[in-house]
């Protein structure tokens, strides 16, 4: 009876053991990222912030610090700089997006995420867009919506962001044509720059010249 008590016992260690060996032989996984600080509102230009990537782990269960290991983004342009892993400035003071951490783990993209926002958002510094006017030659241009009459008062408007403002050319004496030109990487005219109007998409601030000739 006692031998038998032995056997079944041993036959329990040893399969406890083969269990352990398979657990031990298992390499350990990667199945969350979580940053830190989750929200951040910067207080302006220059502004810096150092975001903490935590990987969640099995196999054994474990959390570790990844900040270093993980692959830092944006989903937003010019709002922040990368100076390295998970510290980021503010060149802005509009806009939001989201900071990322990711690492490929094992054929598995594994991120974490943590919102950020400018510091003027929501204020009229990022509602509206400055539409500047230059008048060379013999003319004048004025806009819809109202705004602009230059060069005779105003040559420059603030517009709400994102608004489609026309500008029209009126042609002064001896002047038969107009040409728009606006400074490269910027949307300028829509309609192209043969004709006495300019349609502008307004989504950041945009200087337009108007040349008569």
């Amino acid at each position: 009876m006692i031998r038998k008590w032995l056997g079944i016992i041993a036959f329990v260690v040893a399969a406890l053991a083969v269990l352990n060996l398979e657990s031990c032989a298992r390499s350990q996984k990667l199945t969350g990222i979580t940053v830190t600080p989750a929200t951040v509102t910067f207080q302006g230009v220059g502004s810096q912030v150092q975001f903490t990537a935590i990987g969640t782990y099995i196999h054994p269960p474990q959390s570790k610090d990844v900040t270093d290991q993980a692959t830092w983004s944006i989903d937003s342009q010019n709002l922040v700089t990368f100076n390295g892993p998970g510290n980021v400035t503010a060149i802005s003071d509009c806009g939001t997006g989201n900071v990322k951490a990711a690492i490929q783990d094992d054929g598995n993209y594994i991120f974490g995420t943590a919102f950020v926002s400018a510091a003027g958002v929501g204020t009229p510094t990022c509602n509206d867009a400055v539409l500047t006017v230059v008048v060379a030659g013999n003319g004048s241009v004025t806009s819809a919506p109202t705004g602009i009459n230059c060069p005779s008062s105003a040559c420059s408007a603030a517009f709400p962001l994102d608004s489609a403002v026309v500008l029209s050319a009126t042609l002064g004496s001896g002047s038969s044509v107009v040409t728009w030109t606006w400074p490269s990487g910027t949307n300028g005219c829509t309609n192209g720059s043969g004709t006495t109007t300019c349609d502008i998409a307004l989504d950041t601030n945009e200087t337009i010249t108007a040349t008569f000739q």
